[in-house]
């Protein structure tokens, strides 16, 4: 029994850290399209939680994700909503900070 209940807690473990595969860079900032893609893979409900934990966002749609800025906070890839992107957040390569288009 107590064999199998280690062995689901070692599956769900692992399928959390294969769903997400890469956190972003300590003090970047992404554009939610970039980290709904690979190789970041973050959730619209990693991102949706983002955003309402953030006052100065309004409640964004799933589809405004995309182009919302996110702050990386930590090492460890957690995230913070920086800013709804009006007119559109602007990708950069690389380990360069997203922006939005102004």
């Amino acid at each position: 029994m107590v064999g199998k209940l280690a062995l689901t807690i070692g599956l769900l473990l692992a399928g959390a850290q294969a769903q997400q595969a890469t956190n972003c860079t300590y003090q970047s900032l992404k554009c939610g399209s970039v980290l709904l893609a690979p190789p970041f893979n973050y959730t619209t409900l990693q991102l949706t939680t983002a955003v309402n934990d953030t006052s100065s966002i309004p409640l964004v749609s799933t589809t405004d994700l995309s182009q919302t800025l996110f702050h990386c906070t930590d090492i460890l890839g957690t995230i913070t909503g920086n800013a709804y992107c009006f007119a559109g957040c602007d990708t950069k390569p690389g380990v360069r900070n997203d922006q939005c288009i102004l």
